[in-house]
């Protein structure tokens, strides 16, 4: 998109990088003080989020996006899929909030995690152990689900288990008690903006109305925006409403 800089970055070990883009308007009068962290869902990828990213930058925000070590066919960052976990990805998230505070500290106020489906879980989970770090969420048909989906599968040691186009190990299925992703929402404070289809086959709208029943009932700045015939992927107009939707919440909060 024209008017964006788009600039490679990596952090973590030397064994274990992590890399990204940052997206940025050139035009320096036009950026605002709000940064956007994107994370992508389940065997996907950093460039399945570049569409938003570039949006949010055209309109003079941060962004960055990141590929999870290990999540996905297409990532870039060190890792093997059987080594990914929940635990592996909220790492990944947690470095990626250092690493934009570190290297742009002074350029934004607000930070924001933007999530899709498993990307969407791991945004919920890393906001709610950040202590106020996180001013708000941004998901996509989160995928909190996985829980309990994955509670009914069983997984060997050494053992390689296919979902959705890639392999899994134990380590995915002995991690997950860990997280309770609705009872670690109760702790935090910041605003959360939901879209979700109606139509989802993969996670159903029941798991978000979960969520936003229980922060309204918290007394929490929550929308749920539920999209008629959609499913597990937008189509290209209706990822632009939820686009839309994200700019109107960041200008709202300015």
């Amino acid at each position: 998109m024209e008017g964006i800089k788009k600039i490679k970055i990596m952090y973590g070990p030397c064994s274990a990088r992590v890399y990204g883009f940052i997206y940025e308007n050139e035009n320096e009068e036009k950026r605002k003080r709000s940064a956007v962290i994107l994370l992508h869902g389940y065997n996907s990828c950093q460039e399945d989020l570049a569409d938003i990213a570039e949006r949010l930058a055209s309109e003079g925000y941060l962004a960055l996006t990141v590929d999870f070590r290990g999540g996905g066919k297409r990532c870039i960052s060190m890792g093997d899929t059987m080594d990914m976990s929940l635990k592996t990805e909220v790492e990944d998230a947690g470095g990626a909030i250092e690493f934009i505070t570190r290297t742009r500290k002074g350029q934004f106020d607000r930070l924001y995690l933007y999530g899709e489906s498993q990307g969407g879980l791991v945004s919920s989970l890393t906001a709610a152990s950040q202590g106020g770090k996180v001013s708000g969420l941004f998901l996509l048909y989160p995928a909190f689900c996985i829980p309990e989906d994955m509670g009914k599968v069983t997984i060997k040691e050494g053992e390689a288990f296919p979902l959705m186009g890639m392999d899994i190990s134990k380590k995915f299925l002995d991690e997950l008690p860990q997280f309770d992703v609705y009872e670690m929402m109760k702790y935090f404070g910041g605003s959360i903006t939901i879209a979700h289809g109606d139509k989802d086959p993969i996670v159903h709208l029941r798991y978000s109305q979960r969520l936003y029943d229980q922060q309204r009932a918290l007394g929490r700045d929550i929308t749920l925006e539920v999209f008629e015939g959609e499913t597990h992927g937008f189509s290209s107009e209706d990822r632009e409403k939820w686009a839309h939707m994200i700019l109107t919440k960041l200008k709202g909060e300015e």
